[in-house]
């Protein structure tokens, strides 16, 4: 973020706006103020960014009839039009593109002096977290049947659960890649046993558009799974492992197609599930859980380009579940979450902190032994 850090803009008057909004912002040194504006949140779309201003900043520059800033937000440097608020909801259109916040003084004493953030990374698209709905945590279930049950929660409690789809049977493996074709909607991804890859677009209401061939030769994989937005450039992706351990990385454009492989890890045939909670540790980058065939569960930190930062063991004893999963925020505290299937059927919850810690677990539903694939 180096050179992109600082982007000044001119005094808020209206002929300045227009121009901003045709030209990006020029660079240079903040004035001395107040700290600079600090963003948080998570850079994906449907996510908000939250400014953190000092307490201080441009005191006094409203003349003692206040407020003593405005605020504006810019993407890729342009000015985001009306947007004046200390929060932002991260929209389809600002995927791919870097978002700041700027503080800029009142004019009455302080002459539109701004401060600016730090850019975020590229917003990444939409991710699995999201749910089928809008909601924070929503779970598939495919029964033997080959019908898709939708479970949804309601505040503390669950929805019905609803029936969303049938003979999906045909498919060997079923998962989500969240917003795949760029519609701001989680898709779904299923392949047959002929190694054909098919995309189902979400409808946004937990129903589907007609599906479509998106690959072939996809039964060399004995996993594939959905991290989301691995290699940084705002378009979810796919992590595909072969028999032998190969593990390779398949970066989607944004459009419900491919950008070239990339071989990213071997040894992975050690590994039993493979599990795609977004980002676990709060470094802003998409991450990756495994469990291995001594039960020991291991966090490998994604570096936001498509390869890895670190790894290192954050469980022991999950061999005992029959299922490992994430599928968002189940308690509401901001953080992803894991699920599990235990051998009686259990639904149980293992609640993160956000800094790839456990805050504890909980069994949330029972009954969920007999399905053949939960995602």
């Amino acid at each position: 973020m180096g050179t992109l850090r600082r982007r000044m803009a001119a005094v808020l008057l209206a002929a300045t706006v227009a121009a901003m909004a045709l030209s990006p912002l020029s660079a240079s040194a903040a004035p001395n103020n107040g700290p600079d504006p600090v963003l948080n949140g998570q850079a994906f779309v449907g996510k908000q960014l939250t400014a953190d201003i000092g307490p201080f900043t441009f005191y006094g520059c409203g003349g003692g009839k206040g407020p003593d800033y405005s605020i504006y937000w810019t993407r890729d440097g342009f000015l985001v039009a009306g947007e004046t608020a200390s929060s932002y909801n991260l929209q389809a259109e600002d995927t791919g593109s870097r978002m700041a916040v700027h503080v800029t003084a009142s004019k009455t004493a302080c002459g539109g002096e701004s401060l600016h953030s730090a850019e975020t990374r590229p917003v990444g698209a939409v991710n699995r977290s999201a749910g089928f709905t809008g909601r924070s945590f929503e779970l598939l279930a495919r029964a033997n049947d080959g019908s898709l049950l939708l479970y949804g929660r309601n505040g503390a409690g669950w929805d019905a659960s609803r029936t969303v789809g049938s003979g999906f049977n045909i498919f060997n493996v079923v998962f989500s890649p969240g917003d795949f074709d760029g519609d701001a909607k989680n898709d779904m991804i299923g392949r047959d046993s002929a190694g054909g890859l098919y995309l189902y677009s979400g409808d946004g209401a937990g129903g589907w558009k007609p599906a479509r061939a998106i690959g072939n030769g996809w039964n060399v994989f004995d996993a594939i799974v959905g991290p989301g937005d691995f290699n940084g450039d705002g378009t979810n992706d796919i992590l595909a492992r072969e028999p032998g351990g190969a593990l390779y990385l398949y970066p989607g454009n944004g459009a419900g197609g491919w950008l070239p492989r990339t071989a990213v890890g071997s040894g992975w045939n050690v590994m039993s599930a493979l599990v795609t909670p977004g980002d676990f540790n709060g470094d802003g980058n998409v991450d990756l859980l495994a469990r291995d065939g001594n039960g020991y569960l291991y966090i490998y930190t994604g570096n936001g380009a498509g390869g890895w930062s670190r790894s290192w063991m954050i469980g022991v004893g999950w061999n005992a579940l029959k299922y490992i999963g994430a599928a968002g925020d189940f308690n509401g505290d901001g953080f992803p979450d894991i699920y599990a299937v235990d051998q009686q059927g259990r639904l149980l919850t293992y609640y993160s902190d956000g800094q790839a810690r456990w805050k504890g677990s909980e069994a949330v539903g029972s009954g969920f032994a007999g399905f053949t694939a939960i995602f």
